[in-house]
């Protein structure tokens, strides 16, 4: 089926064929499609790295025994405020629902709340899990920890994840303005798909094996990304480990297992904030503060090559409404990789 087009998917439709191409490799229906729905929204923002492109991964993830086809969660901690949840080695999607419905129940009850998880695996972009706690009237913060990819500054050894963190926050009118960084200078999902489309990546993403600065996606995966900002995205990443990893008792730093190559469990950490607006001030009030915020922004001067000033997630807000309406898009190593995927597990539903 391998051409050179790109294809146009519904996103409802891949949704439902990756929902159906993990339930037929065991996974229950309720979490596959919770997966899948993760997965796609990614596409929806651009966020291809993080998207349908890892189906297959997390495939092969599962067939190693790397994670668990059903998540079993259990409650390890829990106070007034604050929840630790074990994944049990279960998929980090589904860990990162019921971690951000426990924190939006319990901040609306107390003001805020923290709720971390452990033993989990990946769970797709950090803004899908804080943009759900914005939608609840409040502001998210989200962080994971990651395999070590990336050596600390100052350093030549990979100690360190791109360990992504996120925060959103609801407005009146329009979607939630929402920062999703990871702590590298670019995320390794990037340059994963760079690889499988054999696209060259720009100076500055990553080292190679050797140390030496590459274009090569292929030679930066054996290589050392580079912590975005020197000092200060080194620092970050740091952070986001003790918090995701070393304070929930799970895997951190160097001896987290990578996804791609090492064949033992990742049994990585999350963290999920919820605050409760009213609990501050109320909430109409707030959001008319921040609608002048944004203003401010969104109004300022462009500078010379820009059209226009964005707040933190107008590029992202603006592909979805794009991407809905117009289809995704798929590279065709991906739609092939995604159908021969579906095939291996007796998946025949059209992809189109």
């Amino acid at each position: 089926m391998a051409d050179n087009e790109t294809h146009t998917i519904d996103a409802g439709a891949l949704t439902s064929f990756c929902t159906d191409v993990f339930t037929a490799a065991g996974v229950p229906f309720d979490e596959a499609s919770v997966i899948a729905t993760s997965l796609v929204d990614a596409n929806l923002i651009g966020l291809d790295s993080h998207g349908v492109s890892r189906v297959t991964d997390y495939l092969a993830r599962l067939d190693q025994n790397l994670v668990n086809p059903k998540t079993d969660l259990t409650l390890v901690s829990e106070t007034a405020g604050t929840a630790l949840l074990d994944a049990n080695n279960g998929w980090g999607q589904v860990a990162s629902q019921k971690a951000v419905e426990i924190a939006i129940d319990k901040a609306r009850a107390v003001g805020t709340a923290w709720v971390g998880v452990t033993n989990s695996n990946h769970n797709g972009t950090a803004a899908y899990w804080t943009r759900k706690i914005a939608e609840a009237g409040m502001i998210g913060i989200s962080g994971t920890n990651s395999s070590p990819v990336m050596a600390p500054f100052g350093g030549k050894d990979a100690s360190l994840g791109t360990n992504p963190i996120s925060i959103a926050v609801p407005t009146k009118d329009g979607p939630s303005v929402v920062l999703d960084m990871a702590t590298s200078a670019q995320a390794r999902g990037k340059i994963i798909v760079a690889a499988k489309n054999g696209e060259a990546i720009p100076l500055g993403w990553a080292l190679d094996a050797g140390g030496q600065p590459t274009t090569d996606a292929k030679e930066a995966l054996d290589g050392t990304l580079l912590p975005m900002a020197g000092p200060k995205g080194s620092g970050l990443a740091i952070m986001v480990d003790i918090l995701a990893g070393v304070l929930n008792g799970a895997s951190f730093g160097a001896d987290m297992p990578r996804m791609y190559g090492d064949s033992a469990p990742q049994l990585l950490g999350h963290f999920f904030i919820a605050l409760d607006i009213s609990a501050m001030t109320p909430l109409s009030a707030f959001l008319d503060r921040m609608s002048s915020r944004e203003d401010q922004t969104r109004n300022g001067t462009p500078a010379a090559g820009y059209e226009r000033v964005l707040m933190p997630g107008d590029l992202e807000a603006g592909k979805r409404t794009d991407n809905l309406r117009a289809g995704l898009l798929l590279s065709p190593s991906i739609f092939d990789e995604l159908v021969a995927t579906a095939r291996s597990r007796g998946v025949e539903k059209q992809l189109a």
